[in-house]
């Protein structure tokens, strides 16, 4: 074995003692090191030719074509959810009520569904347009009146800016029992005993 030169013909002669003796520990220990393999183990490289030649589960293009059919799928079923229970109302009947001289300009269809078999009560949805939107804690109501009177409340609601208003509403009442679909404007500062009809229908 070839015998390593000396540190001094390496560094000089300039270094303090304590620091050559300190560099020929380091290179001492260094060299008590075993040298690396001349070649590497068959194992080893097969086992990593292996490694190389294995395809990725998700390559990029996979994963994106994952993630398309992902997002056509969710398309699909929201469409198909939107369709089917978008507008789940079943209508039986539908009325139309007529606008009265104290808002010429309004216009209100109620649709009547199913009865339901168990707690007796029944839907309907009531669509009106061409109200003012009223001032605050003010709201319209929906009535059964008899005989020219206020019978039963069915339910309040408010417009939106342009008049208009979607409400689905429920009931227990036998509509043979009343005469008229009523609406009317429900306001604080008055007597609202004597609201004026805004629009109205017969219940048969």
């Amino acid at each position: 074995m070839k015998e390593p030169p000396d540190l001094r013909e390496l560094v000089g002669d300039e270094l303090p003692p304590e620091e050559l003796a300190r560099l020929e520990s380091v290179d001492s220990l260094l060299r008590s090191v075993p040298a690396p393999p001349a070649e590497l183990p068959p194992s080893l490289t097969s086992a990593v030719s292996r490694l190389a030649s294995v395809t990725p589960l998700w390559t990029r293009r996979r994963l994106g074509g994952a993630l398309a059919l992902a997002a056509a799928l969710s398309a699909i079923f929201f469409g198909i959810g939107f369709w089917a229970g978008g507008d789940s109302f079943e209508t039986r009947r539908a009325v139309t009520l007529q606008a009265s001289a104290n808002a010429p300009d309004a216009s209100a269809l109620i649709k009547l569904g199913p009865r339901d078999a168990q707690s007796g009560n029944w839907e309907f949805l009531v669509e009106v347009a061409g109200l003012e939107q009223l001032p605050e804690d003010g709201y319209y109501a929906l009535w059964l009146a008899k005989d020219g009177e206020y019978a039963a409340t069915c339910g309040t609601f408010s417009v939106r800016e342009d008049g208009t208003a979607s409400v689905r509403l429920s009931a227990s009442y036998r509509l043979d029992n009343f005469d008229h679909w009523v609406i009317t404007a429900w306001l604080p500062d008055r007597d609202n005993a004597d609201a004026p009809w805004l629009l109205s229908a017969p219940t048969a």
